[in-house]
């Protein structure tokens, strides 16, 4: 298996990813939720981690697992989408030079376990293109309600962070 033991290696890896989607534009910020199926749709709790620039990496193998290149957007994932994206972002996990590895570590120890607990709990990957506020927030998708909510409740998660 191919590992990332550098922070060259990290920027390479992330340039390669970022090339091989069609068009992709970098995202003011990126995020993961996990909606319990007691939820009725996504609150800001449900995203404990909201990733910025200092963070493109998360993003970037989110980005090719669920097809996203640019804008706003929301898209659910299935726990196989999810099993992908930390396969894809284990080889970063040989990196130890200053930087943890919260957004790995949250998906395989926390939501994929807590996926095999509550099967019926619902996962959404959201990206911001912008931090003004929801104008470029794309219509919500009635069908589902876990995406629906998700950018409105990505955006409070990401200004309660902010403010910490």
């Amino acid at each position: 298996m191919e590992t990332w033991s550098t922070r060259e290696q990290l920027t390479r890896a992330g340039d390669r990813m970022a090339a091989a989607i069609d068009g992709w534009e970098a995202p003011y910020a990126h995020g993961v939720g996990l909606v319990p199926s007691a939820a009725a749709t996504a609150a800001p709790e449900h995203f404990p981690l909201v990733n910025t620039a200092d963070h493109r990496l998360p993003g970037l193998v989110i980005a090719g697992v669920v097809g996203h290149a640019r804008g706003t957007a929301a898209y659910p994932m299935t726990p196989e989408d999810l099993e992908l994206a930390v396969e894809r972002l284990t080889p970063a996990e040989a990196f130890t030079g200053g930087i943890g590895h919260p957004n790995l570590w949250t998906w395989r120890d926390v939501y994929l376990r807590a996926l095999r607990e509550d099967p019926g709990a619902r996962l959404v990957a959201v990206f911001l293109a912008s931090p003004d506020g929801a104008a470029d927030d794309p219509a919500a998708d009635p069908a589902d309600d876990a995406v629906a909510g998700a950018v409105p409740a990505f955006r409070e998660a990401l200004a309660r962070a902010a403010a910490h």
